[in-house]
């Protein structure tokens, strides 16, 4: 799936916070959003161009992630390590420890969209390796179902996930 699909998806991670109380939070929805969006995009730094890779400090012009980016697409494939339940360990292990400091909203919602990046590409053709090393594919929807990255089907699926998105935001404010 493409970036802005992958960033829709983590986004929509945050339905499954809406029953609890914003002072249990502790973050506005739109904070939220932009970690779970974040944490959709990591999985990525496989990839040899990813929007990750490119993302930059506003009012800068540097890439934090260009680095860690160019070095694990080259020590690894796409869809490797980081798109299988080890690659949710590890992001797990990494970013727990910063929920000292922020609390535990902005590192859960983070790896929900971590989550929702590799369910996304398990609806995919390709699939994922969820069990990394093993060359076993893992796919979330049938065949038939499956889409293919950049296609039509996947375009199509932005507009209600835009929509849901859309429509939980709209809606914290309230």
């Amino acid at each position: 799936m493409t970036w802005p699909t992958h960033a829709l998806l983590g986004i929509n991670t945050l339905w499954l916070l809406t029953p609890l109380s914003p002072e249990l939070l502790g973050y506005d929805f739109g904070t939220l959003a932009a970690c779970a969006a974040f944490g959709a995009l990591l999985p990525d730094l496989d990839a040899s161009e990813s929007k990750i890779k490119h993302l930059k400090i506003p009012g800068t012009k540097f890439k934090p992630f260009l680095l860690p980016a160019q070095v694990v697409s080259r020590t690894d494939q796409h869809r490797g390590l980081l798109h299988s339940l080890w690659g949710v360990g590890l992001a797990t292990l990494i970013v727990t420890p910063i929920s000292l400091w922020v609390g535990w909203a902005p590192v859960a919602v983070l790896l929900f969209g971590y989550i929702s990046h590799l369910l996304g590409d398990a609806s995919t053709k390709i699939g994922i390796r969820v069990f990394y090393p093993s060359a076993t594919r893992f796919y979330l929807l049938p065949q038939g179902w499956r889409i293919t990255t950049g296609s039509f089907a996947e375009e199509a699926l932005l507009v209600p996930l835009a929509l849901l998105a859309s429509s939980l935001l709209l809606g914290s404010l309230i």
